[in-house]
């Protein structure tokens, strides 16, 4: 006569945690989004870097996945969406101004090997500043990796999911961002 009796159910807090990172996920997508509408001015140029965003927190799940880092609130929702699509951002305002440039200076709409020449151009310009600047706010999560203890097991994977993302990030900032550039603008 030996019966099981539940103490203590943490599916329903799993579930809330699950449902908050979910939503804030989102909203901050969007917002994102929306924040580049409004800033770059151009529509294409807002969803192609928009496309960073799934397309690195694809990179960080996968790093996670393999260095076994614990998906929870804390490292999924420290996830910035805006240090994500920085150095999108940079790129693909440079690509948008050089074209218009190119354009208006030659007064007629470029051929493909011209507009692809101005994307390369703009890409090579600002891909140094791009790299520096996302290393710059990758180096900073490194301290945190050092950490021990309980301060350790609650820091280390978001620094880590962080860093995933952001590296994530920059790789898709210099190859896919003028990719996606050459085709759609």
């Amino acid at each position: 006569n030996v019966e099981i009796e539940t103490l203590y159910n943490r599916t329903n807090l799993v579930n809330a945690t699950i449902s908050t990172v979910e939503k804030n996920l989102v909203e901050g997508a969007i917002l994102v989004v929306v924040v580049l509408l409004l800033l770059l001015g151009n529509v294409r140029a807002a969803i192609i870097v928009a496309t960073a965003i799934p397309l690195s927190m694809l990179f960080a799940i996968t790093g996670m996945v393999q260095a076994r880092v614990s998906g929870n609130l804390m490292s999924l929702g420290a996830v910035d969406f805006g240090l994500i699509v920085d150095g999108a951002v940079v790129i693909a305002e440079n690509i948008v101004r050089l074209l218009a440039e190119r354009q208006h200076h030659l007064g007629r709409l470029l051929t493909k090997e011209e507009r692809l020449h101005t994307i390369l151009t703009a890409s090579k310009q600002v891909g140094t500043p791009t790299v520096f600047g996302v290393a710059i706010i990758t180096i900073v999560y490194i301290p945190i990796l050092t950490l021990t203890g309980v301060e350790g097991k609650m820091f280390i994977p978001m620094a880590m999911t962080v860093i995933f993302a952001l590296i994530g990030a920059l790789l898709l900032a210099l190859t896919l961002i003028p990719v996606l550039c050459s085709y759609f603008m």
